[in-house]
């Protein structure tokens, strides 16, 4: 799992929304912006887990994966758009992140 410093907060996550760039691989999508230090949060909609329980396994399946795969100088938002995350989806987005 993504340490908790790594991780953005919500005014964070609100100016990058507002800010950001976007990047998209297969059934996951980003918006970024490049500031110093890697951190990330992801978002995962009630469309997509209708459950609580099923949104934060896949949320947290996600900063699992990340983890040593972001880049070093990039804040980002993630979406995921399936009920499924593919771990070699995740790494090539954050090489079109780079």
């Amino acid at each position: 799992m993504l340490p908790k410093t790594n991780r953005l907060s919500a005014s964070e996550v609100c100016e990058i929304l507002k800010t950001g760039r976007s990047a998209r691989a297969g059934t996951l999508s980003a918006k970024y912006l490049r500031l110093p230090g890697a951190r990330a949060a992801v978002v995962v909609s009630s469309k997509v887990a209708k459950t609580a329980v099923l949104r934060n396994r896949l949320r947290r399946a996600a900063y699992r994966a990340l983890k040593g795969e972001l880049p070093s100088d990039i804040h980002a938002v993630l979406f995921l758009h399936k009920p499924a995350l593919d771990p070699e989806e995740l790494k090539q987005l954050c090489l079109k992140l780079s």
